[in-house]
């Protein structure tokens, strides 16, 4: 964590805070809705993309 700088006290007081535990569950409540199934799972304009290989073609639909 450090070697990004992320502070490691405060990372896990906000991994364990409700309101982030509520972010994390309304996302993959959304997530589940569109049909995705992992992560990561890019949409853009409608097109889901699933995993890191994608990111070229996320590039790719965004300059579209």
């Amino acid at each position: 964590m450090r070697a990004v700088g992320l502070d490691e006290k405060e990372y896990f007081e906000k991994i364990n805070a409700q309101e982030y535990k509520d972010k994390l569950r309304a996302n993959v409540e959304e997530l589940i809705e569109r049909g995705g199934f992992g992560s990561p799972s890019i949409f853009v304009d409608g097109s889901m993309f699933f995993g890191n290989d994608r990111i070229p073609l996320v590039e790719w639909e965004l300059s579209k």
